[in-house]
């Protein structure tokens, strides 16, 4: 049994090599050997190809401000493997992750001597989760799915609200070479009865998810259809600004700081998600509190502004969809200036198509490296699939940052992207560097 935090965590962290594995009996088998904490709570349930953890986010700000208690699970982490469970804002402790740990260990020792096999990581962290919100019993738990969802192991959930922030192409290998079919993938969370909020998404996709809401007999309120966002003009600079309507409610003046036309649909999406489950559990808000939890939430490596002297954004945009948001946000933005790039990413992601994308971006100068991880892209890696002309190749991505911060000029901006993994070293990289200085 695991006596400190760092000993829970390297044991956690070994069961990545059990996965990832699609299916959810290994948890159906846990869930019964723990009485069924995933039962305790009420809950949000959020599947969607981008868009989820901003969601997150916003919900998580919404019920705060409203004066709720909401507990939100999420991945990856950006600073410490204990934001992946929080409870109003606030990530569990160390001690926390320890005694969950080895609440987790006997019964991951059983079920590997089963015909199941071994706990994936994320199945590990899954359960923690729920047995941690069982205890806490907050007044709403945000449950972002880890891949896809009929298959996620957070799909033993049966919660109040469901949403689909977005569909688009990713984890093709898994979810299918179609939007169709990874929209397919994505409606598998859609539970009888339960009421789901869909995000802007294709029409293509769109009909799917409708088919399997008849048969789950799920009401769906589509973005555009059933609620919408008008654009207001900006008042302030790297803000985003709104009116908010559906068949019951009009609220104006709403801004985020969070940047980006797809911003605006995250957090529409959001909010009637947030007034649907708020009428149907009897709670509290107004639409003071709703501009005011939108105003203050924040979400890291998500067009994040680092430093404005030099100008440095980290973006975790790790997919097409993702690259094409990035894309709009910095022709909305940032048109005349020169945007020197830093880009980094595993093997597992479209290298080709991202390539593309990164090429679309007015002004640009790409810089491609890599870092330590499982299924890192290496420079051998890049080279060879993302081929792009004129792009500049690191070894070592902190010489490389290091490198284009000192010689940035005031008409550039310096834009990391790419896995969220990276973005997460990069950010660690700069909070020690000021914390230095």
């Amino acid at each position: 049994m695991f006596t400190t935090y760092e000993e829970a965590l390297d044991w956690i962290h070994t069961r990545r090599g059990f996965g990832p594995k699609p299916g959810i009996r290994r948890m159906e088998w846990l869930m019964n050997k723990m009485n069924h904490p995933e039962r305790d709570f009420p809950s949000i349930h959020i599947a969607g190809t981008n868009g989820k953890g901003s969601t997150v986010a916003y919900l998580t700000s919404l019920f705060q401000t409203a004066g709720h208690s909401v507990g939100s699970f999420t991945s990856p982490h950006i600073m410490k493997f204990n934001e992946r469970i929080s409870l109003n804002g606030t990530p569990i402790s160390d001690e926390t992750v320890r005694q969950l740990a080895n609440d987790l260990y006997p019964l991951c020792e059983e079920i590997s001597q089963t015909e199941l096999g071994g706990l994936t990581e994320f199945e590990v962290v899954t359960a923690m989760m729920f047995r941690y919100f069982s205890m806490s019993q907050p007044d709403v738990v945000l449950i972002e799915v880890g891949l896809g969802g009929l298959y996620d192991s957070t799909n033993i959930v049966t919660p109040e609200v469901t949403i689909i922030t977005t569909i688009g192409m990713d984890h093709v290998q898994i979810l299918g070479n179609s939007l169709e079919e990874i929209a397919f993938q994505k409606a598998g969370i859609l539970k009888k009865g339960v009421p789901a909020i869909l995000g802007n998404i294709p029409d293509t996709a769109k009909k799917v998810i409708y088919e399997v809401a008849q048969e789950t007999e799920s009401g769906v309120q589509a973005y555009k259809d059933d609620f919408q966002a008008i654009d207001l003009p900006k008042k302030q600079a790297f803000h985003e600004y709104f009116n908010f309507q559906n068949s019951n409610q009009f609220i104006e003046n709403i801004a985020i700081s969070l940047m980006g036309h797809h911003q605006v649909d995250n957090a529409a999406t959001a909010l009637q998600a947030f007034l649907l489950y708020c009428d149907r559990l009897g709670l509290t808000y107004s639409k003071e509190t709703i501009r005011k939890g939108f105003k203050e939430t924040f979400w890291p490596v998500r067009m994040e502004i680092i430093s404005q002297k030099p100008f440095i954004i980290l973006d975790g945009a790790h997919n097409e969809p993702a690259l094409s948001a990035l894309l709009e946000t910095i022709e909305g933005n940032f048109s005349d200036k020169k945007i020197k790039i830093l880009f980094a990413a595993l093997t597992t992601k479209e290298l080709e198509k991202i390539a593309i994308w990164l090429q679309k971006i007015p002004n640009h100068e790409i810089h491609l490296t890599t870092f330590d991880f499982p299924r890192v892209a290496s420079l051998a890696d890049l080279k060879e699939r993302m081929a792009i002309p004129k792009a500049i190749y690191h070894e070592d991505w902190k010489q490389a940052l290091n490198s284009l911060k000192a010689n940035l000029t005031d008409d550039e901006i310096l834009l990391v992207t790419g896995s969220l993994y990276f973005l997460s070293d990069v950010r660690h990289f700069f909070m020690d560097d000021s914390l230095s200085n």
